[in-house]
């Protein structure tokens, strides 16, 4: 009879959380603001390849570096992809803290935060429930970054004029890339729970939108005047988040004579990726434990 009681309650438990991730789900895909954040990347994503396009078939001067001779090999079909990443590591990541600090923070916005609670049965549901729905929306909007990627490549390779190709097409090719989506994924996720933890702090969402935007930003401009210091302060780099961002972003394959996207690290200070893993999965789990534990203690007002 306990153990019927216990499988009931279990499920009853699930079944209530599911409907408040569907339910929370929705308000994602219905609100303006997810669209336009979508169309926001997809433009992105869209242009840079068109600029590629347009600077394919200039020959840069050799004193600009290693391989950075004719540029078209950026626009290879084999680039598609891991390029893509590289902007979603890059310019996706702030989309993303803007969905997550605007769907926490809009509930105290628009002082629904009361019902949405009453509504809940808990606090904790409420939370986990808008935590899973934004990961679900940040992963679709990777892999629709990841589809606009591919359609521009064989865009701008028909423009150019360039070899369709897809020799490159195997299956440890697409292995490599299945796991750089979900490398990409790992280190967009400490950004996106410091905006919603923010949101939670502040009370609204400009808070989180600030300063996980702040953070991205700033971080690496701090962190290479770091770098240039001696003794300890050069190290501070390695515990923070840019640097083992890019520690992680280093693995994904492109051309040569492309430039990592972001600053702050160079091949002989980036951190072991390992170490990176480590770091951002110890500040992605601080930032959701205050999370949690900010919204359980604190009142809830509007």
């Amino acid at each position: 009879m306990t153990n019927t009681i216990s499988v009931a309650k279990s499920g009853t438990l699930f079944s209530g959380l599911g409907r408040m991730i569907g339910a929370e789900f929705l308000k994602l895909r219905k609100r303006s603001i997810t669209r336009v954040l979508v169309f926001i990347l997809a433009g992105i994503i869209s242009l840079v390849n068109l600029l590629l396009l347009a600077i394919s078939k200039v020959d840069l001067p050799a004193g600009n570096g290693p391989g950075m001779g004719n540029m078209s090999t950026l626009l290879g079909l084999s680039s598609a992809v891991p390029f893509t990443l590289s902007l979603i590591a890059s310019f996706g990541v702030v989309l993303a803290i803007i969905l997550a600090a605007s769907s926490m923070g809009s509930e105290y916005n628009w002082k629904t935060i009361r019902t949405a609670i009453i509504s809940s049965e808990s606090r904790f549901k409420f939370l986990t429930a808008k935590l899973i729905s934004i990961s679900a929306m940040i992963l679709m909007g990777m892999v629709i970054g990841v589809v606009v990627g591919i359609i521009m490549s064989l865009i701008t390779n028909a423009i150019g004029g360039y070899t369709f190709d897809f020799s490159f097409l195997t299956g440890s090719y697409v292995w490599q890339q299945f796991l750089q989506f979900w490398r990409t994924f790992y280190t967009i996720i400490p950004f996106a729970l410091l905006g919603f933890m923010m949101s939670i702090v502040g009370r609204s969402a400009m808070p989180g939108i600030s300063t996980g935007i702040g953070v991205v930003f700033l971080e690496s401009i701090i962190t290479t005047f770091m770098r240039l210091a001696s003794g300890w302060i050069a190290k501070v780099p390695d515990y923070l988040l840019n640097a083992n961002v890019q520690a992680i972003t280093a693995l994904n394959e492109l051309p040569r004579g492309f430039g990592r996207m972001g600053v702050g690290t160079t091949g002989d200070t980036a951190p072991s990726v390992t170490h990176a893993y480590i770091t951002l999965g110890i500040y992605a789990l601080a930032f959701l434990v205050l999370a949690y534990y900010l919204f359980r203690k604190r009142d809830i007002t509007g």
